[in-house]
């Protein structure tokens, strides 16, 4: 399995306060950002959440009177239940299941579905179309996805990720923990892990690479702190843009509108986007 409780651990920076270490989590601007995606949407309506994610549920049952969440983890519903206000808890159902039989559920239709890094845990293509063709007509009429995915741009710098670049920044202070640990995961080995043919990121091969320099001692404690808390050993589709307008054609969706949130060093290939079904 690659979602270890170990790795869902590894990406909480303090429990009691319910904070998540930021970029691996949406911060309060990107979550700003998805209630912007939200406008014209009705307060009284409903909405799905794809995963367990706690920032996304709590904007949701905070903006919508009912919020079905859909996560296949039990490791997940365990942790992260009790995240949302407590007064808010009753206008959240929770149902353990697979993506992909969401439409099989009792859900019904609703105003918007809401994801985090959806795209990132598929397959490929097939069933990302696959996916985003089941929820289109779960959507009532007005309706939109709101979803926050990796989706490289066809100008993106790529060498502007190189990981050797991150970490001689990142000791001169002019990178942050998060903006150092998550683009090292996401683009530092690009040139190695990611296989272009399929646009797949093997995470494997670039944690590999990653506890080899701890091992010879080239990283410190606090750089193997910092990447550590993004580890994952699973694979990620990490499409092209080109791709992902492909993508949304096919499952029949209108272009998608991104909405600015902070500018951070992922900003430019992690962003908040909204896209409704063709009408």
């Amino acid at each position: 399995m690659d979602w270890t409780p170990e790795i869902y651990q590894a990406r909480i920076d303090d429990r009691e306060t319910r904070r998540r270490h930021a970029a691996g989590s949406p911060s309060p601007a990107e979550i700003g950002a998805y209630l912007a995606a939200c406008d014209g949407l009705p307060a009284d309506g409903g909405a799905l959440v794809l995963g367990m994610t706690p920032e996304l549920r709590g904007m949701a049952v905070r903006r919508f009177a009912g919020v079905v969440s859909v996560d296949a983890s039990e490791t997940a519903i365990q942790l992260y239940s009790d995240w949302l206000p407590e007064d808010l808890r009753s206008r959240e159902r929770v149902i353990r299941g697979n993506w992909a039989d969401v439409a099989e559920m009792p859900i019904g239709r609703v105003h918007v579905i809401l994801g985090d890094g959806i795209v990132g845990n598929l397959a490929g293509i097939s069933e990302t179309i696959r996916l985003l063709a089941m929820l289109r007509p779960m959507l009532l009429p007005g309706g939109r996805c709101v979803m926050r995915n990796v989706i490289l741009p066809a100008d993106l710098e790529l060498a502007r990720f190189g990981f050797d670049r991150l970490l001689d920044e990142f000791r001169r202070g002019q990178l942050d923990e998060a903006e150092f640990g998550f683009c090292s995961r996401m683009l530092g080995f690009h040139e190695d892990a990611y296989h272009p043919q399929e646009e797949i990121l093997d995470n494997r091969c670039v944690y590999q690479r990653i506890d080899e320099m701890c091992e010879t001692g080239e990283l410190n404690g606090r750089e193997a702190a910092a990447l550590g808390r993004y580890r994952f050993m699973g694979r990620n589709f990490f499409p092209s843009e080109t791709t992902w307008g492909r993508i949304l054609k096919e499952a029949g969706f209108g272009d998608p509108v991104t909405h600015p949130a902070e500018t951070r060093l992922w900003s430019s290939f992690y962003q908040v986007q909204s896209f409704a079904p063709l009408t």
